[in-house]
């Protein structure tokens, strides 16, 4: 493999492992206490946002859903466009919240999860400008 293809590979790969780590907590596919640790996080960002929590799943869930797309996305060579595309969006959405509502450190993790979704965001937007034609001819531009 040379180093171009490396360059323009690795950063997919990168994203998309962050993205299918953190459904670990998600869907507490990692326990229980896993699980407790998201449900926190989301009731806390529910909270901030609603004023209660009653929505907690719904957003948790659904985000882990949504990365789970992205990274399947970001893997499939034909559609690694729209999965950076996904994957910044979600990002954003992530670093929005841990600057105006749960805070950069989040329990105990030194600041471990506003890390990772900086670098899923530098490393979709890598890929998104690999695929600008792609992700524009998908918008009919």
């Amino acid at each position: 493999m040379t180093l171009k293809n490396i360059i323009k590979y690795l950063p997919r790969f990168i994203a998309s492992i962050i993205l299918l780590e953190t459904l670990l907590f998600k869907f507490g596919i990692g326990g229980e206490a896993f699980l407790n640790e998201s449900k926190a996080l989301f009731t806390n960002l529910t909270i901030s946002i609603f004023g209660h929590g009653d929505y907690e799943a719904f957003f948790r869930v659904g985000t882990g859903i949504l990365e789970l797309v992205a990274s399947i996305l970001l893997l499939w060579p034909k559609h690694a466009g729209l999965g950076a595309l996904m994957g910044v969006m979600l990002m954003i959405g992530a670093i929005l919240s841990h600057l105006f509502f749960i805070g950069i450190i989040v329990g105990n993790d030194g600041g471990q999860l506003m890390v990772m979704a900086l670098i899923v965001m530098m490393c979709c937007t890598k890929v998104l400008l690999d695929e600008k034609a792609k992700v524009m001819a998908l918008f009919g531009k």
